[in-house]
């Protein structure tokens, strides 16, 4: 079978090998090639896609701050804190630029509001009375007109005051009299009942005969 002569020529046999062994070497060293060269391209790819999601944001931070730098791995964003500056002196002022060209004319104003009345002038001359004219004919009286509608009626008025009722009080047996002649002036008085006593105190004294009469009539009811 032959045989391979190593590094150290063909009068080296320390490296001598097989070349069925060789061929082995080769085979392997062909499929690490291609393993790294597959790595490579995944690396590649992989820069790639993180090239292409990589981004950037700013915020604004005080005047004075330290700025920030941070990285987000999940989201592959880069975030700068950048601090406001100072504000600047303020310039001098520049000079005054040329007069532009007159606009044009605007649009009419409203009507202002009318101003107030003036003083009254002086009373001129009285003029010369005219002659008196003819009186003309009367004329005929006109028919009388038809009767107009019904007017509303009008609204009630407000109630009179109560009258006087009959006097509170009084007895069994009392009743109300007039005690004069003004109306509505009465008072409870006990009238006359049957089979009533009458007591007639003091002395009755006259000349000639005295005698008293009394007529009972209509008394509760039944006549006496």
């Amino acid at each position: 079978m032959p045989i391979y002569r190593g590094d150290g020529g063909s009068g080296d046999a320390s490296t001598d090998a097989y070349a069925s062994q060789v061929a082995t070497h080769a085979q392997t060293a062909t499929t690490k090639a291609n393993e790294a060269a597959a790595s490579a391209t995944a690396a590649a790819n992989e820069a790639t896609t993180f090239n292409n999601s990589l981004g950037a944001a700013a915020t604004t931070l005080s005047a004075g701050a330290s700025a920030t730098a941070s990285y987000n791995s999940s989201t592959k964003v880069f975030t700068l804190g950048i601090p406001t500056g100072a504000t600047g002196a303020t310039g001098s002022t520049g000079s005054q630029g040329a007069t532009g060209p007159q606009g044009a004319t605007g649009a009419q104003g409203p009507q202002g509001a009318t101003g107030a009345t003036g003083p009254q002038g002086a009373t001129g001359a009285a003029g010369s009375d005219g002659s008196d004219g003819s009186d003309g004919a009367t004329g005929s009286q006109g028919a009388t007109g038809p009767q107009g509608a019904t007017g509303a009626t009008g609204a009630t008025g407000a109630a009179g005051a109560d009258g006087a009722g009959v006097a509170a009080g009084g007895s069994t047996g009392q009743a109300l009299v007039k005690t004069d002649g003004t109306n509505y002036n009465t008072q409870w008085a006990t009238v006359l009942t049957a089979n009533q006593t009458i007591t007639l105190s003091g002395a009755v004294t006259g000349s000639g005969t005295t005698s008293i009469t009394t007529t009972l009539s209509t008394v509760d009811g039944g006549t006496y």
